[in-house]
């Protein structure tokens, strides 16, 4: 088999296996492979009626859950394991749900070990509850948003962004990955995800049929903005969010305004992992996600000799 490399040119040769799954996970979508192309050197091959992503990672290739029908996915499992013995690499998965992994404890014995990835579990809300923030429990976010609202009357305009925009945003990624105080534990992170939102932006008339990017400017400066897109036809996916840390309410504010407006009738929003960075799993904590996403990675089982 002879795997492309992922670039802008396949999403067109993609998306279509995208549009045939409902897997609720971040990677199962073309924007997010291509956003980290350049990190996981991922490449897909098109079979019959099915797709297969792989990737490298720490040396080691891996594969994701093939694209295909649910009837059809045993078959395809099958296909992606005898890929790997044929070119001779250990089996591995990642980002496997925990109902590929049960069908692989029944079909395949002891062939596999299976570690649970608290750290790569996507964030699922509620989407009205992100939208209204209702309850006792979002206070706190009403609280900073209305500081905002008040603060900032008559000053601020959200807006949808376009290809003139993206500028003003990579400005204000420079500021705010310049604010070493407050993104310490970030940085190892940020000139990759610099990348990929430069290829959202560079390739943005390709990618506008289902990406939105959303800002807030203050003062008609942009302090915030966000991308993401439907994921399937129930839930969003929010990629990026991006905001002044100076600015009370404002992160919660685009937070908010993006799923109101862009999403409005999505039950369900999918805010993506926290890596184990423990900033950004309070902050994702704190919006109290109705349930997870649970991946696992997969490899084969050590002999035991």
């Amino acid at each position: 088999m002879i795997f492309k490399e992922i670039n802008i040119n396949s999403k067109e040769e993609l998306d279509p296996y995208f549009d045939m799954i409902d897997y609720e996970a971040c990677e199962y979508c073309f924007s997010t492979l291509y956003m980290w192309q350049h990190v996981y050197k991922t490449g897909y091959y098109i079979g019959e009626d099915f797709a297969v992503i792989v990737g490298e990672y720490e040396g080691d290739s891996f594969s994701i859950l093939p694209l295909a029908t649910k009837d059809k996915l045993p078959k395809v499992i099958e296909f992606v394991l005898k890929y790997f013995e044929k070119e001779n690499k250990k089996i591995y998965f990642r980002g496997i749900t925990e109902e590929v992994v049960e069908f692989l404890k029944n079909n395949y014995l002891n062939r596999f070990e299976y570690t649970q990835e608290r750290d790569l579990f996507d964030y699922i809300y509620d989407g009205e509850s992100l939208r209204s923030l209702q309850g006792k429990k979002n206070q706190k976010k009403r609280n900073h948003i209305n500081y905002f609202l008040k603060e900032y009357d008559g000053r601020y305009e959200y807006k949808l962004l376009e290809n003139d925009d993206f500028k003003e945003c990579l400005d204000l990624m420079k500021e705010w990955t310049s604010n070493k105080e407050e993104n310490d534990e970030f940085d190892e992170g940020m000139d990759d995800e610099l990348s990929g939102i430069k290829k959202i932006f560079n390739d943005y008339d390709i990618l506008k049929n289902k990406v939105k990017v959303a800002g807030i400017y203050v003062d008609n400066k942009l302090e915030a903005f966000t991308i993401g897109e439907l994921l399937n036809e129930n839930m969003a996916l929010v990629h990026i969010e991006k905001a002044n840390p100076n600015i009370r309410g404002l992160y919660p504010y685009i937070n908010q305004q993006f799923i109101v407006n862009e999403f409005e009738n999505v039950d369900f929003v999918n805010r993506e992992e926290d890596l184990g960075i423990e900033g950004l799993r309070k902050a994702k904590l704190s919006y109290h996600p109705c349930r997870f996403v649970e991946k696992y990675t997969v490899r084969e089982a050590k002999n035991e000799n």
